[in-house]
């Protein structure tokens, strides 16, 4: 994992569709430009405040799961790299998830050696063999996280496609490319199978 700058990163970002959705002083929220084959897909967490007013098709799963999720739909888009930019600062994402991301050495690593960064929103760039740090990261953002401001945007030079997690228990999938929606439905699709499919029943133990 390292940090490239703000700058450096839009340069791999612009070109394949990522845009700015809104930007104030507090937060800076990411989209895909609005093509022929762009969509998004929502997805929120079980226990989400207002999950009884959210529509009915929208998957619903348990936070620990939609974090495995994030990591499946990455793998599955062959991402060889990807990149976090915080929706805040990262003063303000280290502070909020240092307590579940303490157990974690690389990304104590990350946090001690952050020091210019600190108040920018510069991306830092996981390869694939850190992307189960980037699920922990997802969890710790939807479980430690308490404000907008906490939220991360997930997304990568090689396919149009961002995954923003937010701390209420919302991720938001944007993709430029029909094909991507497709991946995006079939890691879903086997989770959502997965956690709906019953337990098989306890054997008995013979009595003696």
């Amino acid at each position: 994992m390292e940090f490239v700058s703000f700058e450096e990163a839009w340069r791999l970002l612009k070109p394949i569709g990522v845009e700015v959705a809104s930007q104030s002083e507090q937060e800076l929220r990411l989209s895909i430009s609005e093509g022929e084959h762009s969509g998004c897909i929502d997805i929120a967490a079980s226990d989400h405040a207002h999950v009884a007013k959210l529509p009915v098709d929208m998957p619903r799963l348990p936070r620990a799961v939609l974090a495995t999720s994030i990591e499946a739909i990455i793998h599955k888009l062959h991402l060889t790299q990807a990149n976090v930019i915080p929706v805040g600062r990262w003063r303000e994402l280290f502070e909020a998830v240092a307590e579940p991301m303490a157990v974690n050495e690389k990304w104590r690593a990350i946090d001690s050696a952050a020091t210019v960064e600190l108040n920018t929103r510069d991306a830092l760039v996981f390869l694939p063999a850190d992307f189960h740090i980037l699920r922990d990261l997802a969890l710790a953002v939807l479980t430690a996280g308490s404000a907008s401001r906490h939220g991360i945007a997930i997304c990568s030079g090689g396919s149009p496609v961002i995954i923003e997690v937010m701390p209420a228990g919302e991720v938001t999938i944007f993709y430029g490319k029909s094909e991507l929606r497709r991946v995006v439905s079939d890691v879903l699709a086997h989770v959502q199978s997965g956690a709906a499919a019953p337990k098989p029943p306890q054997r008995a133990t013979p009595q003696r």
